[in-house]
């Protein structure tokens, strides 16, 4: 993997190992045990995030406003340039548009996990007072496609880590 992939691979840990710290440290207590929106794998209903929203203190609307925002901004830019770089140097030798192919997902994932970011925003700055619950069911869905095309990339990098594991067994 290139410098830049192992650089932006370490500040990707650092981002994501802040963020699992801040939420059980700030955003769960100040949202009386609620887990926040981007950790919930399997989405939210409308009436959850109401919920949430509804505990959720002003500390800990201004917290998620602002250090955690700039973690899950600088989390999935950094995973993406390592997640690509590591794709790249996997499929090194194989066809260009293979290897374009294989940075789909990436895209996709940064794509989606920064849109959730902004419908999460948009949540937690609408309050109760604002609470679209149309915009909650977006977020959600942003939330639940996150998640999978983190699987999937995870699991595109094993495939092929395993398959050049494999190819340099039977060279030598």
């Amino acid at each position: 993997m290139t410098r830049l992939g192992r650089i932006s691979a370490a500040l990707a840990a650092a981002a994501l190992a802040l963020m699992l710290w801040h939420s059980h440290a700030v955003l769960i207590p100040e949202a009386g045990g609620l887990t926040p929106f981007d950790s919930r794998v399997p989405g939210y209903s409308p009436e959850e995030a109401g919920a949430y929203l509804a505990a959720l203190s002003d500390r800990g609307r201004a917290f998620y406003l602002l250090e955690m925002r700039w973690l899950d901004t600088l989390f999935p830019v950094a995973f993406s340039v390592a997640a690509g770089a590591g794709l790249m140097a996997l499929a090194k030798g194989w066809a260009g548009w293979t290897r374009l192919a294989l940075l789909a997902p990436v895209a996709g994932y940064l794509a989606v996990d920064l849109a959730e970011n902004a419908l999460v925003a948009d949540l937690l700055r609408a309050g109760m007072t604002g609470f679209d619950p149309v915009t909650a069911i977006r977020a959600s869905q942003f939330t639940v496609t996150k998640y999978a095309l983190l699987g999937t990339i995870a699991l595109t990098i094993m495939m092929l880590w395993r398959r050049q594991g494999r190819a340099s067994r039977t060279r030598s």
